[in-house]
């Protein structure tokens, strides 16, 4: 979101309001009083003094923040998506690959990073309080052109924002992060990166604004990644001793916050990325995810069933990497029937696809396989997975 002066005087700084205008106006817009609350006493106590934001210790009145008034295009019926890290939407010459395949007319949509695996936003906030609070990068400059560059041809922008696992904020707040038993400092993987508290109604109000700010900033829908419990490192160690609910329940709580506050309150079209065992899981796998509990609350469930990522063994075949359509399309099948059990309707189903190579090298043939298994399981959108944003150029002509 972009941030504007309100007025000279400031004296419709106590007013909580929203007004959108249509054409060349204004979006007025506030978090309410308890969310923006929770995230001024995340900052610095010198970024605090700073802020026109109320501290926690004051009377709960919060300023809007305006905003020039975004477009935003309408999901389109059949997503057929890419994924772009925030190192290429920054980054000119990794963008006219992007747009050379953008140009073979079968994409409509692309995934972008708002927040990655380090913790921090790919281009600086608006949002007063985030921008405090140091979060945001210059990965990508020129938000607002790149989004309108995309909008002009008719492309719906999805915004991913990895949730849990984040180094960064725990720098800034490391009471909202898993804690140590063992060191009573915030608790790290095997990779050395820490990881929010999945049931701190905290980080979830961040969560919200990060997701509110880019929205406003012209981003169609905002999209879950990493919405889960840690997988590796020392598990053991994490202390769970204020965990009321179990893992599933948490996440499942997580959820249903979003819901209320995205979907319900700011209209804000929402997905999520979930492993794909969750399509034929009957548990949570220790990680907190259901895919029929998740699916409730969202617009899209986005399981990443990846042919490589399923062990040796899985669905009968020995290297599943080497059978994309048949492990596409028993998964999906699975997927189907869960969300089907339970009276969930199954164009929520949005796969993530793979174009890079594991377990197998993926040629063209692998990868319209893939695709050809998600149109024949009845699913009508796919999301494609390269974290190095190559491509298999001839899939997508």
């Amino acid at each position: 979101m972009q941030e504007t002066g309100i007025g000279k005087s400031g004296v419709i700084a106590i007013i909580i309001v929203i007004f959108i205008t249509t054409g060349y106006g204004w979006h007025l817009y506030s978090k309410t009083s308890t969310a923006s609350n929770i995230l001024a006493s995340a900052l610095p106590s010198s970024a605090q003094e700073n802020s026109p934001t109320p501290t926690v210790s004051q009377t709960p009145a919060v300023a809007p923040i305006a905003f020039p008034t975004v477009s935003h295009i309408q999901t389109p019926s059949q997503v057929h998506a890419i994924y772009i890290s925030s190192w290429s939407a920054g980054t000119a010459s990794s963008m006219a690959h992007i747009n050379a395949l953008l140009d073979g007319g079968k994409i409509n949509a692309v995934v972008i990073d708002i927040k990655d695996a380090t913790g921090r936003l790919s281009y600086i906030p608006h949002d007063p309080i985030l921008a405090a609070s140091g979060v945001g990068t210059k990965r990508i400059a020129h938000l607002d052109t790149l989004i309108q560059s995309l909008h002009d041809r008719h492309i719906y922008v999805i915004g991913r924002i990895a949730v849990f696992q984040d180094p960064y904020w725990p720098t800034v707040h490391p009471e909202d992060a898993l804690q140590d038993t063992t060191t009573g400092n915030p608790w790290k993987d095997k990779k050395g990166l820490t990881w929010l508290r999945a049931d701190n109604p905290k980080v979830w109000s961040y969560i919200e604004s990060v997701a509110e700010d880019a929205y406003a900033q012209g981003f169609d829908e905002v999209n879950m990644d990493y919405v889960r419990f840690p997988t590796d490192g020392a598990l053991k160690n994490i202390d769970q001793s204020t965990f009321t609910l179990p893992k599933q329940n948490i996440i499942e709580s997580f959820f249903a916050d979003l819901d209320t506050i995205l979907r319900q309150k700011d209209h804000i079209p929402l997905s999520a990325d979930v492993f794909g065992l969750t399509v034929s899981a009957e548990d949570d796998m220790g990680i907190g995810q259901k895919l029929d509990l998740i699916a409730a609350h969202v617009d899209y469930i986005c399981p990443m069933i990846y042919p490589s990522h399923f062990a040796n063994g899985s669905y009968g075949f020995k290297n599943p990497a080497d059978h994309p359509y048949e492990v596409i399309a028993k998964a999906l099948l699975d997927g189907k029937a869960k969300l089907t059990a339970v009276n969930i309707s199954t164009t929520k189903l949005r796969p993530w696809l793979q174009d890079f190579n594991l377990g197998a090298i993926y040629t063209a043939d692998m990868v319209t396989a893939q695709i050809k298994a998600t149109n024949d399981a009845g699913i009508t959108s796919w999301l494609m997975w390269d974290a190095s944003n190559k491509y298999t150029s001839s899939v997508y002509k």
